[in-house]
């Protein structure tokens, strides 16, 4: 019988797996994956008594539903999967600088302007993810972040006032660099059936994407921050403009504009 040596390295591989399992339950906290995962640990439950009981029947069908396991979960948690990927790929390194004062105060003004006059909108902040595969959906542009320009993209008579406007910073503050986008929809069980096809485009994007995205409602004339699949509390101005600082607080200037 051969002595078990605990090694520098197996303290090494221990700690990859658990800072690796770690960040997993950290990314599906609060989401559907949770429900799913516990799905996955009743099925796995339920082949090891079967095993136990000798149940042979029970045995050889989760046997077989085991031997296309890594597929099945790649299929349940995509999504996850997708956003961790994501996450993996931002640069750590990259520069980061604050936001100007004058671009949150032009994001808050607009939002709010919005609502005082009862009209929707979608704003979508572009951070580390690029969301160019996106502007096909509506108009490219190249304008400069401007509250009347915001007010005129989402007034009601607009031919361009249904879907979203994207935004990304540059060095000479923002820029609008597409309007009239289309958004990928949530699933129809990620937020109460209170809220509408806006705020479901919004939390879609979200889970996609690091992107912020600010929606107005036209109906309750309320004002939420969606991040990462989470629709937030509806935020008062000053709670606006101080979320969207620390979000924003390292994003990487772009050189030359939204183009």
């Amino acid at each position: 019988m051969t002595d078990w040596q605990f090694g520098v390295l197996d303290a090494i591989d221990i700690a990859v797996v658990a800072v690796v399992v770690y960040f997993f339950l950290r990314l599906i906290q609060g989401t559907r994956a949770v429900q799913m995962l516990i799905g996955v640990a009743i099925v796995v439950l339920t082949y090891e008594l079967a095993r136990v009981f000798g149940l042979f029947t029970v045995e050889w069908m989760f046997g077989h539903f085991f031997s296309a396991f890594m597929v099945i979960l790649v299929v349940l948690f995509q999504q996850e999967i997708r956003r961790a990927l994501m996450r993996v790929a931002v640069n750590p390194l990259a520069a980061g600088t604050e936001p100007t004062i004058v671009m949150l105060d032009i994001l808050v003004e607009s939002a709010f302007s919005l609502v005082h006059r009862g009209w929707g909108g979608l704003i979508v902040i572009e951070r580390e993810t690029g969301l160019r595969h996106l502007y096909d959906s509506g108009v490219e542009m190249d304008v400069p972040l401007r509250p009347d320009v915001i007010l005129a993209l989402f007034c009601p008579e607009a031919p361009m006032h249904d879907g979203a406007v994207i935004i990304n910073r540059d060095a000479r503050g923002g820029r609008i660099v597409a309007a009239r986008v289309l958004l990928p929809l949530a699933q129809a069980n990620a937020l109460p059936g209170s809220f509408g096809t806006r705020h479901r485009a919004a939390v879609g994007l979200s889970e996609e994407s690091d992107a912020l995205v600010i929606v107005i409602s036209e109906e309750t004339g309320e004002v939420h921050l969606v991040e990462e699949g989470q629709l937030g509390e509806p935020l008062g101005s000053q709670q606006l403009h101080d979320a969207l600082a620390v979000r924003l607080s390292a994003l990487p200037v772009r050189q030359g504009g939204g183009r």
